[in-house]
């Protein structure tokens, strides 16, 4: 498990297609991982270019929700399925964007 590491999610109701984990290697002890949600963009999706950074990812684009970043207990993210590690600036300048409104 490292930072901006790229796990599909499919669970039974949610729209959500994969998570990013987006917590600082330094605290990989924790039993939980601060991650962001993709969702497959829509036409009609509303997205704010800085918050919501956009990926083409299995045959499809998908946004990151920032906003709605949790964290997750380690044991429900199983396998790696890539990496968003080209998105850094991104991701961070979406995360810096909730926090601290810059």
């Amino acid at each position: 498990m490292a930072r901006f590491d790229l796990y599909e999610y499919r669970r039974s109701g949610s729209q959500v297609a994969f998570l990013v984990e987006v917590q600082s290697d330094l605290l990989h002890t924790l039993k939980t991982r601060v991650v962001i949600p993709l969702y497959p963009v829509c036409p009609d999706t509303p997205l704010v270019r800085i918050l919501n950074p956009t990926v083409d990812l299995a045959g499809g684009t998908f946004f990151l929700s920032t906003a709605e970043m949790a964290a997750v207990r380690h044991s429900e993210l199983k396998e790696v399925v890539g990496s968003l590690s080209t998105l850094r600036r991104e991701i961070i300048a979406a995360v810096d964007l909730i926090f601290t409104g810059i």
